[in-house]
Formats: C-alpha cells, structure tokens, sequence
C-alpha cells in the first residue's frame, strides 16, 4: 500500500475460493497497474470484461476500496452501462463468497446478471463491447415498527384513536438502521403552552432508553419557535418500535413573538440526545 498526496494504490489479491490460472492472474495484474489510485475511504468497480452466455451476461470486474480496516460485503447492487451511460443491466448481489479484503485492497470477481436482470434487449449488448460498472448505493431501513402504548396511553385513548395512531405508524416512511425518528401527530395551544404528540421510533437494534429529549419547534415560516430537552425520566423503548409521548411547550422560553401555528414541525436536535 502506498500512500501519496492522500491518494491509495491498491495491492490486488485473489479469493482462496476461486481457482485462477496463472495467465489469468496475469491479465488482472496488468488492468489493476492501469487504475488510477484511489482517494481515501473510497469503494470501486472497474469492469474489465463482458460476454453474453445464451440469455444471460457475465462481466467480469476488480472491486477495490481504500479503508484503513478490512472489509466484508454483504449485499451490492452493480449497474452495467455503455459507454454513453445508458443502464444495460442491474441486479443485487449477494457477496458471501467474496469474503474479507485486507485494508486497501482489489479482488477480481465475476458476476453473472440473467436475463431478468437485463434492462435493454440482448440484442444491443455485445462481446467485448466498451462498458463500466457502477455500485448503486443504498442505505438500510428499517420499517414495519410494532406500536406500543404504555396503559396510561392505553386507557386515555378511545377506541378510533388507538386505531388512529397504530395506523399512523404503518404509513410512515422508513428509518435509517441505527437512527431515532420522531414525528408530530397532533397539536393544540393554550394561553400558556402548546402541546404536542410525537411518535418515536427506535432503528437500533438493541433497547434504547432515552433520559433527555432536546427537540426544537417550528412555526409555518420556517423560523424556531423554541428549543428545549424534556427531561423525560426512564423511556424505554425496544428495537424496531414506535412509542408515543407528549410534549409541552411552555410560551415562556418562546424565542419567536407571535408565531403562525398554521402549520408547524419539529425536530430532534441528535448532537445533544
């Protein structure tokens, strides 16, 4: 591994898994030493190969990435492009047979995307031709949260409420894993506060407990109303759940005069949770 300008080139090496002739070697050798060296925490596909087998393809490629640590992949979605950009063919991979690449290190791998994976008619695609090899990246969710209602909320809600609530939750958008989420459901002021319903849902894995809620309150402008923790005692809430919790906002510790509650928004402020 070398290191210059806080660029990386990579050392190549072969899966223990897959039986490579020497001249083969050889060939990927020669198409690693013509890639350019990588920034720093970068992943890359380079193709190198493409052929048609009957209704299918299979493009041969070096993935190679500059992390300091090793890594292991999972799961890839590999995109194959002409030379104008257009998407020839695109599928998910799983990368259990790849293994572990030491720190800063290219493999090469084959990867076979049948005719369903096509995106153009085979027609268009042909042996030899000039491509690329792209990753799509994607983040993981987490949906389809369990609602659960502690029996204060139990008994303080009707019937239809409970309903309400539990269907909200289905509708919501997916969570990054590893991220709290929270979401205002319902709103009402007084002379002296404003009081608002929040939902919050855990993408951990693990059961959190949350001590200190810093949220900050939006009017229909855009502007802060308001940012305050809420000291909410001992909250527990398990992996993969959504739990209600209400709010209120003293007028007091309003930092905006008059604010147009037409509308309104929160958010968790996650630098201080």
């Amino acid at each position: 591994m070398t290191n210059v300008s806080n660029t990386y080139k990579t050392e190549l090496s072969f899966s223990t898994d897959w039986d490579i002739p020497a001249q083969e070697k050889y060939i990927y050798q020669y198409f690693h030493q013509q890639l350019e060296d990588l920034e720093a925490n970068q992943l890359h596909v380079h193709g190198v190969k493409l052929y048609k087998v009957s209704e299918d393809i299979v493009v041969t490629a070096i993935l190679r990435h500059s992390l300091p640590k090793k890594l292991q992949l999972e799961q890839v979605v590999l995109i194959v492009k002409d030379k104008e950009g257009k998407e020839l063919a695109k599928k998910q991979f799983d990368m259990q047979l790849f293994g572990e690449l030491e720190p800063c290190t290219a493999r090469p791998w084959k990867f076979l995307f049948e005719k369903e994976d096509l995106l153009v008619s085979l027609d268009e695609i042909t042996n030899e031709m000039d491509f690329e090899m792209v990753f799509e990246y994607y983040e993981k969710v987490v949906k389809d949260f369990d609602l659960y209602l502690d029996e204060n909320w139990s008994n303080g809600l009707t019937e239809d409420q409970q309903v309400y609530v539990k269907e909200l939750v289905s509708t919501l958008e997916p969570i990054k894993v590893n991220e709290i989420s929270i979401v205002g459901f319902h709103f009402y002021e007084t002379e002296e506060a404003v009081q608002i319903y929040i939902i919050i849902r855990n993408g951990f894995t693990e059961t959190l407990t949350i001590e200190n809620l810093p949220i900050q309150l939006f009017d229909a402008t855009g502007e802060m109303v308001c940012k305050l923790g809420f000291p909410i005692g001992e909250f527990e809430i398990a992996s993969k759940q959504a739990r209600p919790i209400s709010l209120s906002f003293s007028k007091e510790v309003f930092i905006k005069e008059n604010p147009d509650f037409s509308s309104w928004k929160i958010e968790m402020i996650p630098q201080t949770l």
